[in-house]
């Protein structure tokens, strides 16, 4: 048996194929790990900041808004995932779909339940869901979610 034999040995050759074996698995871990993260980063620069949030209502048309004692404050939540908004505007729970590109933000036709309820709640329920409809942009100020129509500031919610 020659212990002293020259060239590659079956050790050293497998060596060589477990080397470019690890090197295309590092290569198809780096392929994968990079997709996911430009899908995630697909969803549009700034749309991460309000989706999948419960802001809370603090202003409609210029009006603060405060919750009635021991009432659920009105709220919005967009569920990023299935592009879809839903809340309580008041006195019913709401939903509808909505698109987000950039700081422009439009909500589709809300379905809601039909509760009866005073007029203060319905009074406030319908400005909040015509801020809504005139939705055409978003923007953060100082963890302030801002609503925005026309240049103008149409509601206000915190987190």
């Amino acid at each position: 048996m020659n212990c002293t034999r020259s060239g590659p040995g079956r050790l050293e050759g497998n060596m060589g194929k477990r080397s470019v074996f690890y090197g295309w698995a590092v290569l198809f871990v780096t392929w994968v790990v990079f997709c996911n993260v430009s899908q995630a980063g697909d969803s549009l620069p700034g749309a991460a900041g309000i989706e999948d949030t419960k802001w809370l209502l603090t202003e409609v048309s210029g009006t603060p808004v405060s919750p009635l004692a021991g009432e659920k404050q009105p709220h919005i939540m967009l569920d990023a995932e299935m592009k879809k908004v839903s809340g309580f505007a008041g006195c019913n729970n709401f939903f509808a779909g909505y698109e987000i590109d950039g700081a422009g933000l439009k909500f589709g036709p809300a379905g809601s339940t039909r509760m009866a309820c005073p007029d203060l709640e319905t009074g406030l329920e319908t400005e909040f869901l015509k801020a809504l409809d005139k939705t055409r942009g978003w923007e953060i100020r100082d963890n302030v979610l801002l609503l925005l129509g026309g240049g103008d500031v149409l509601s206000r919610f915190t987190k």
